[in-house]
C-alpha cells in the first residue's frame, strides 16, 4: 500500500513512463528522462518552469 502511495508522487516521463532523474543546484532543479524524451527545468527563485517535450 505504501509503495502505491509513493508511486503517485514520483515524477515519470510522459512518453516511456520511466522515473525521471533529478539534478539540483542553487539556481535550478532539472528533471530528465534517462532515454532523452523529456526534460523539465524549474527556477524556484524566478517561479519559472521550462518543459522540453519530445527532445528526440
Amino acid at each position: 500500500m505504501l509503495g502505491k502511495i509513493k508511486g503517485w508522487f514520483e515524477d515519470k516521463c510522459p512518453v516511456c513512463d520511466d522515473k525521471l532523474q533529478a539534478v539540483s543546484n542553487t539556481a535550478c532543479t532539472t528533471k530528465s528522462c534517462p532515454q532523452g524524451h523529456y526534460k523539465e527545468e524549474t527556477y524556484c527563485t524566478l517561479g519559472v518552469t521550462i518543459v522540453y517535450d519530445g527532445l528526440k
